[in-house]
């Protein structure tokens, strides 16, 4: 085990693909893969759940994150720890970010990026369901969070901010009915069956999701309920039921990846953006300073 290995690891973990991290890394997937292989069997244990389209940290990939990233931290503020231009007004700073799993969030990458290099700061990002991120940000576990408008709204201990446009889909088989139509609202989907995300994962929106079959006269019949994106598109391509998935998922590509349809939902569900969040109490005045920048700098972009 040697650090660059670890450093490889974290980028696999951030991106939540071998592909994508190869690409930031400048190196091959096989060798990429070969790495991450190599350090399980050091390791003695799975980090990683392999899916068709992507890997997702395992609970012990989790824990082994969490420490990793705490080492390159450690490393990092021993190389310059004899550096004379690294005085005690300008400090390295660490701040940890709790992110969505499963979406596009380039513009995150983008402007955490940019701050980075102009404020001295190094972000660690960790990838957890909407419920984790509130409660992460509550502990402090997090000091930002970028989730879902749903989960920060009621809670008055939380300070946020729009980040990125979003809201809800579906995922039809590529040859139903219902494809040929240019969007879709609930009353169109009163004779379905729907394959829906796990209630632990994100219940706020399973309850949306039921609670507007309801408004519409009928209660959801699900076939499946699965852990992830990935998992849910497969089976409605297989033609085990409709899958619901948000804009902010979608990359484009995901039609021609599974051979489905994916259609907007017409229904008021509110706003559903992913948002910036952070504690509006905190010791650290720092993060409040960086929350601030992330807005001016996402505008700016």
């Amino acid at each position: 085990m040697n650090l660059t290995t670890l450093e490889y690891f974290v980028q696999v973990a951030t991106e939540g693909s071998l592909t994508k991290a190869a690409d930031k890394l400048f190196i091959s997937q096989p060798t990429l893969s070969r790495h991450m292989k190599n350090l399980e069997a050091e390791l003695n244990t799975q980090l990683f759940v392999r899916q068709s389209h992507s890997l997702k940290l395992t609970e012990n990939g989790i824990t082994f994150l969490k420490a990793t990233t705490k080492v390159i931290q450690d490393v990092d503020a021993l190389k310059h720890f004899f550096d004379q231009h690294q005085t005690a007004s300008n400090p390295t700073h660490y701040l940890n970010v709790g992110y969505l799993e499963n979406f596009r969030l380039e513009k995150m990458y983008a402007v955490l990026d940019q701050i980075s290099h102009e404020n001295n700061i190094q972000f660690s990002l960790f990838p957890d369901t909407p419920t984790n991120l509130s409660k992460g940000l509550s502990s402090g576990k997090y000091d930002l969070i970028y989730s879902l408008r749903p989960y920060t709204t009621d809670n008055v201990l939380f300070k946020s901010t729009d980040f990125l446009e979003n809201h809800l889909q579906i995922a039809l088989p590529i040859n139903h009915p219902l494809a040929t139509k240019p969007q879709l609202s609930f009353s169109d989907l009163k004779n379905e069956t729907f394959i829906l995300l796990d209630r632990d994962k994100s219940p706020i929106i399973v309850d949306n999701v039921l609670s507007q079959g309801i408004k519409n006269g009928y209660n959801l019949k699900a076939n499946y309920y699965v852990k992830n994106l990935s998992q849910g598109l497969s089976m409605t391509a297989l033609g085990n039921g409709l899958a619901f998935l948000y804009s902010a998922m979608n990359d484009g590509q995901l039609e021609k990846q599974y051979r489905i349809k994916i259609k907007d939902l017409t229904d008021n569900f509110g706003n559903q953006n992913i948002v910036i969040a952070m504690k509006r109490s905190v010791d650290n005045a720092l993060i409040g300073s960086i929350f601030e920048k992330i807005i001016d700098t996402k505008k700016n972009r």
